[in-house]
């Protein structure tokens, strides 16, 4: 008898240490981004000719603030609708590595590793080379007549 209620508590403790291990092992992977989390906000004045076209890059923003880490690419859909990529390469993870648009202004693709993004996609999707994860994404929205992005 004594044997069976060790059983009976012995199943569980196994089942959490077994769930925990499982847990600590799949969490441990790699499954973030590479890319480094940095904290903006960047105001861009949408009628001034810098910021006027279908795509184009930032680096500061009016104040001589950074924006991201490298400067990012912003690619214009509409008046109120944008998508803005980090231009620091997730792959090679290093700062002088940066993407750059494309001649067809649909791509960018890093200059060291030669992976290529499509910035047409609000994910930044890898579509060659060697990198695994898509550009970086920043959150942009309109008020009034300036472009507001933020990490």
């Amino acid at each position: 008898m004594a044997n069976s209620q060790f059983n009976i508590l012995l199943k569980p403790i196994l089942l959490g240490v077994v769930l925990s291990f499982l847990f600590l092992h799949y969490s441990c992977e790699k499954t973030n981004d590479p890319v480094p989390n940095v904290s903006f906000t960047a105001y861009l004045d949408k009628s001034l000719p810098d910021y006027s076209g279908t795509v184009f890059t930032v680096y500061r923003d009016r104040f001589g603030n950074k924006i991201g880490i490298s400067g990012v690419i912003v690619f214009r859909l509409s008046d109120v609708e944008f998508y803005v990529f980090e231009r620091y390469c997730p792959h090679d993870k290093k700062l002088n590595c940066i993407v750059s648009i494309s001649d067809d202004k649909s791509l960018a693709e890093c200059g060291c590793c030669n992976s290529q993004y499509l910035i047409l996609s609000p994910t930044g999707d890898v579509i060659s080379g060697p990198s695994k994860w898509n550009l970086k994404t920043y959150r942009s929205r309109v008020e009034g007549n300036y472009l507001v992005i933020s990490n």
